[in-house]
């Protein structure tokens, strides 16, 4: 069994973690490019995003500890970029990107005129006051991409925010195809994506290669006239990425897709919300732990709006989550586990449920390749409460995978003719210390069989009440 991460300072190598160290973080701690105001995901896009350059704190220069990290430090503006939005920077940009080397964007307003791209680049850090990046009208494609054709390590992305709210403008703000060393924090996505283009992309490629997106904001979604994607992490990504305290909301196709990568990936803290297909999709060997997803918009064209979807893999860790499913267009559960899944622990988690026949926790009959390689516990579920108003089918249901485990379950819901677990055609389950409050019957077998243990069907035991 893989030991998995306590903890997000865990997650990443030194190197990773050098900017977040105590001195550094002192260091930082008085740039305003370090505070940001928390955003529901989800919500309403503005109109329009300025940043006027004469006003905030932090406009004159550089950290001195986060500049002794690099070769070269670069205040842009002083280099000859404009901030105030009027003319384009891409020329300055390009000539000043290098190895080991910092560009500081005061704050204010940066239009582009073009993508920015760097196939091969080592220790390079793009850190803004608050600084505001723009795509030209109609722009539809990657605004900032390094690696991808090249080799990239150590890059740092701090205190910077996109503007998409021009009517059918958008972008790929980031595309970062990384060995080892990424670094993303405190990054916003201002507008809603009105063209045919994913948002951020993350790729680790080395196996040895961490990655770490910190306090990344994508609030607003994007136009279900297309099936953009929120956050995509491809099938070049090898090594270690941890999403941490990200904020995503209003994607038709996945809020953080990240099933595809062959490294774990591991999602702490954060609010995932109103996303189509799922809001957090990840594969095997990955963790999401701390995260709160909620369901609760019926804007035409978010297809089945799962919370947490477990495409494959095994070992697979949802840990401390609250999902909350309360107004959809269509969902098949809260926590849904892909016939490709071989096995999974769901534990100390609130789950949610007031849509009628939508499950909280949904795991669909396994492939056969899935079956082959599930071993004597396909399934753990401990420590969970599921609550809600549904009516009809069951709370948890689980199709033809034998020997799994539920310990400490607290269902309690009053919908009419609601069912509590439902198992068909598999075998070796084992019930324990569960209370199973539903109006329905409280355990349903369908060809399968199950032990149980301290098992009720009223709030008696002290965990559920």
């Amino acid at each position: 069994m893989t030991r998995h991460p306590s903890s997000p300072e865990s997650l990443t190598r030194r190197r990773l973690l050098q900017v977040l160290t105590a001195g550094t973080a002192g260091a930082l701690a008085g740039c305003s490019f370090l505070d940001s105001d928390e955003e529901t995901p989800g919500g309403s896009p503005p109109a329009e995003v300025t940043r006027d350059p004469a006003t905030g704190p932090g406009a004159g220069g550089v950290p001195a500890r986060l500049a002794a990290e690099y070769d070269r430090t670069i205040n842009v503006v002083d280099a000859g970029a404009d901030n105030t939005g009027s003319k384009p920077v891409d020329d300055v940009l390009r000539s000043e990107i290098g190895d080991s080397t910092l560009l500081y964007f005061p704050r204010g307003e940066y239009q582009f005129a073009e993508p920015i791209e760097r196939p091969s680049v080592s220790n390079l850090g793009l850190v803004g006051d608050r600084a505001l990046f723009r795509p030209p009208e109609g722009f539809a494609q990657a605004l900032l991409v390094f690696g991808v054709d090249g080799t990239v390590t150590d890059l740092h992305v701090q205190g910077i925010d996109f503007d998409v709210t021009a009517d059918r403008t958008g972008a790929r703000p980031l595309y970062c195809d990384v060995d080892d060393g990424l670094l993303v924090r405190d990054v916003t996505v201002e507008g809603r994506q009105d063209v045919d283009k994913d948002g951020m992309r993350f790729d680790v490629t080395s196996e040895d290669g961490t990655g770490r997106v910190e306090g990344l904001r994508l609030p607003h979604g994007g136009s279900t006239e297309f099936p953009n994607t929120g956050i995509y992490v491809g099938e070049n990504s090898v090594g270690q990425l941890s999403f941490i305290d990200c904020q995503v909301g209003g994607w038709p196709d996945n809020g953080l897709y990240a099933s595809p990568a062959t490294g774990p990936v591991n999602v702490l803290g954060g609010h995932y919300r109103n996303n189509g297909i799922a809001s957090v999709r990840v594969s095997g060997d990955s963790v999401v732990r701390n995260v709160r997803v909620t369901c609760n918009s019926t804007r035409e064209g978010l297809e089945n709006m799962r919370g947490i979807r477990l495409r494959e893999g095994g070992d697979v860790l949802v840990d401390d989550v609250r999902v909350e499913i309360r107004s959809v267009t269509g969902s098949d559960g809260a926590i849904t586990m892909a016939e490709w899944l071989q096995s999974a622990t769901v534990r100390n988690s609130r789950l949610r449920t007031d849509v009628d026949d939508v499950p909280a926790i949904n795991a669909k009959q396994p492939g056969e390749e899935a079956r082959q390689a599930t071993g004597a516990e396909s399934l753990t579920v401990e420590s969970v409460r599921v609550v809600g108003a549904a009516s009809g089918e069951a709370a948890i249901t689980i199709a033809g995978r034998d020997g799994c485990r539920f310990d400490r379950l607290c269902i309690h819901q009053g919908g009419r003719q609601r069912n509590g677990i439902r198992l068909t055609d598999s075998t070796g389950h084992v019930v324990t210390d569960s209370v199973l409050d539903v109006t329905g019957d409280p355990l349903v077998l369908e060809n399968a069989t199950t032990q149980r243990r301290g098992f009720d069907t009223v709030a008696a035991l002290p965990q559920c009440l």
